[in-house]
């Protein structure tokens, strides 16, 4: 009988004895497939095998786990899912994953669920064990539960999933309060195993690197001087070993280099961007758009260092006590001259290094401001040219860029006179090293064989010092990344203050303005200040007032985008400053002035609000928003590409339009809408708009920006903003009588 033959009546067996028997909790995983495919992801299908492991294993470990978190967990690609996207998912999810090769009898049952990947056949889903003590595999194609592994393979790994506990991390504020190091240090701590190993490897280097000036000596000494050339072959023999082995050394290590510089070039620039984008709204915005730059480019210059020279340099330079012993023990006396050299090297690194740190800050000024003026000017190219500023704007770049080039011209001619006098001191020695040994084997106590082989020991000892030397600019670039690496990372992400804060289920939407003034900058006047108001759940409460009073920031005061400079700002009766702001970002809908789409179709883009929405509810979204004709009369239709990168470019009508709709399709209580234009509020889109705002009346807390009289009849409660005179605010009627004559004294 076959093997496969054999399997099958295992298989027929099994099913007739009632071994299998119904997965009692396959409906929620059924349940969750079902949702993700109507969110677009396609290929969660019941068919679909590391899917159903997926979404079996999420609801073994977190039973009420949102689907909202797994579509942030996912990988932003729709293929078919693999091994790999399956372990990314739980790592976002906040699970650590650890594999285990241990027969499944071994599996420890506090660790499950697990999943098993056999070594040939489908993944499953370990449960747990049964009364009597026997595993339990869910199948994620029959969805039926068994004692055997549908595979019925007993080998492959079991991974099991952990919490994540951030805190146990050496890089976390945690462990750095507790060891006193920086986040950089505490990195480079993770790789002390890569380190030992590239160390080691530089130790061995330099012990057989010893090989080739001996050789040089003894053939100098044994093999010319005494005329013995037999022994010439067994010296050559021993000396081609010697470098065989220093390749192979040298091989390892590079090998150690390129990983680790690769590896810690991909954790910190993913790090430093996830923080940058965590960072409080109020700290990025008053960052210009080059500073963002520059801080994520900022560790090119550390990954350069690991993978270049300097790196190999600082390797060498421990080692340099073992060339000092050889040339100690083969000249004598002549070992000090390669030692005051090294002291003129260190000598020569601290003195041109006081002056580079102040020549790198000057230098990196004017980069920045240079940068930062080439950034303004083609935001504002097209103000540029309709005022004719164009030769002014040449001037002044001419003027940044030679500032830019002096300061590069000041630091380059210090890493010219450090090279210079390294080079300098490189000769003395070399002179010294010949005068010094032309001595002593005149004197009798040194042979020409041991001069020769003591100036390549030295040229070892001091070519590490000459490179770092030669490098001080770079070093100092690289000591400035590093701190500001570190200053970076002990800024608090909005992720690591919410730990602290509370957070409200459901919002009601009461919102209430006590006393509030805000201001940009400390040195700013105020944008309003005194500006109180309530709105009880349900409200519509219109902001009017000219252009640049305040009326925008109010909705982002609201949407914790900006923190009240004084005053108080509540939701449901909770400070704002008390919440956790990306979770309460979550729960309000908002319509900006200037909306933003991401690289995406047009139903992805709008569903952005509500990732569980049908293709119906997007419909109807986009019907009352007014831009399902125009949807539908692209290419693709709601599957046509949108965004900065995206092949259809979209107006500003449609933008907001499509905004409007997303904000329509957001389950929210609270709905912001900042000022749309004219011309859009007296359309369909508007008339559309009126309607809504009639309907969720009592449901929705709406703020509105507007200074149509229209809008604001339908508020209970309008804010006039005032600019420096103190904002009034009160009742629809009221307020509407005191705009009008305020607007007839004007």
């Amino acid at each position: 009988m076959s093997a496969d033959a054999g399997v099958n009546n295992m298989k027929a067996m099994q099913i007739e004895s009632g071994v299998f028997e119904r997965f009692v909790d396959s409906q929620p995983i059924l349940n969750m497939l079902d949702l993700l495919v109507r969110t677009g992801r396609d290929h969660f299908r019941e068919d679909g095998v590391w899917e159903v492991c997926l979404c079996a294993l999420v609801l073994g470990i977190e039973p009420h786990c949102k689907v909202q978190r797994i579509l942030e967990a996912l990988p932003y690609h729709h293929n078919e899912m693999d091994d790999v996207d399956v372990l990314n998912t739980m790592a976002h999810l906040g699970y650590h994953c650890r594999k285990a090769s241990a027969g499944l009898d071994d599996v420890d049952e506090r660790l499950l669920p697990g999943l098993f990947v056999p070594a040939e056949g489908e993944p499953c889903i370990i449960l747990g064990r049964d009364s009597r003590g026997h595993l339990q595999f869910y199948d994620p194609l029959s969805k039926l539960v068994s004692n055997v592994p549908p595979s019925f393979d007993q080998d492959g790994q079991v991974w099991f999933f952990q919490k994540y506990d951030e805190n146990r991390q050496v890089t976390s504020k945690f462990m750095r309060n507790g060891s006193g190091v920086s986040w950089f240090r505490a990195l480079m701590g993770r790789f002390k195993g890569t380190f030992a190993q590239i160390l080691t490897a530089g130790f061995i280097l330099n012990m057989i690197a010893l090989a080739t000036p001996l050789f040089i000596m003894l053939v100098y000494d044994r093999v010319i001087a005494a005329g013995s050339i037999e022994t010439l072959p067994m010296l050559a023999c021993g000396a081609l070993i010697a470098i065989g082995f220093e390749w192979k050394l040298r091989h390892i290590r590079s090998a150690g280099l390129s990983w680790l510089a690769g590896r810690m070039d991909n954790i910190v620039g993913n790090k430093i961007f996830a923080h940058l984008v965590g960072l409080s709204p109020d700290l990025i915005e008053h960052a210009s758009v080059a500073a963002q730059i520059a801080r994520i480019k900022t560790f090119e210059s550390v990954r350069d260092f690991f993978s270049g020279s300097v790196f190999l340099s600082v390797l060498e330079a421990p080692f340099v006590f073992l060339s000092v012993l050889a040339v100690a023990f083969i000249a004598g006396s002549l070992v000090f001259v390669p030692l005051f050299m090294v002291l003129g090297y260190i000598a020569l690194f601290v003195f041109i290094r006081h002056k580079v740190k102040t020549a790198i800050r000057l230098a990196a000024k004017a980069s920045s401001a240079r940068q930062q003026f080439t950034i303004e000017t083609f935001e504002k190219l097209e103000g540029i040219r309709g005022h004719g500023l164009g030769k002014k704007w040449q001037e002044k770049f001419r003027h940044l860029s030679g500032r830019e080039m002096m300061t590069h011209f000041d630091l380059g001619w210090l890493g010219m006179v450090a090279e210079t006098c390294a080079h300098a001191l490189t000769v003395i020695a070399a002179v010294a090293t010949v005068g010094f040994g032309t001595h002593l084997i005149w004197a009798g106590t040194m042979s020409t064989g041991a001069l020769v082989a003591t100036m390549i020991l030295v040229w070892r000892i001091l070519t590490p010092f000459y490179s770092l030397c030669t490098m001080i600019p770079r070093l100092e670039q690289l000591r400035n990344s590093i701190v500001q690496v570190n200053d970076l990372m002990e800024i608090d992400t909005e992720a690591e203050e919410a730990k602290s804060f509370s957070r409200l289920p459901t919002l009601k939407g009461a919102v209430s303005f006590h006393n509030v003034s805000f201001r940009y900058d400390e040195d700013a006047d105020n944008v309003f200040h005194d500006l109180s108001f309530d709105a009880q759940a349900g409200d519509i409460v219109a902001l009017t007032g000219s252009n640049g009073t305040g009326k925008a920031t109010i909705l982002k005061l609201v949407k914790s985008l900006h923190r009240a400079t004084n005053g108080m700002v509540r939701i449901d009766g909770f400070d704002v400053r008390q919440l956790d702001a990306p979770y309460l970002r979550r729960q309000i809908a908002y319509v900006p002035k200037h909306p933003h789409f991401f690289r995406g179709s047009v139903i992805e883009n709008v569903r952005m609000s509500n990732p569980l929405a049908s293709a119906d509810d997007v419909e109807k979204a986009l019907l009352l928003a007014d831009a399902w004709d125009d949807v539908h009369k692209m290419q693709a239709g709601l599957d046509t590409v949108i965004g900065s990168h995206g092949a259809v470019k979209l107006t500003s009508s449609l933008a907001t339009r499509l905004s409007l709709a997303r904000a329509y399709l957001h389950p929210a209580s609270i709905l912001l809408i900042d000022e749309l234009p004219n011309t859009l509020l007296s359309d369909t889109a508007g008339q559309n708009l009126k309607d809504y705002l009639v309907r969720v009346k009592g449901k929705r807390t709406v703020l509105l920006c507007t200074y149509r009289q229209d809008f604001m009849a339908l508020a209970d409660t309008i804010v006039w903003l005032r600019g420096l005179s103190s904002p009034e605010t009160g009742p629809r009627d009221t307020m509407l009588k005191t705009i009008q004559a305020g607007g007839l004294a004007a």
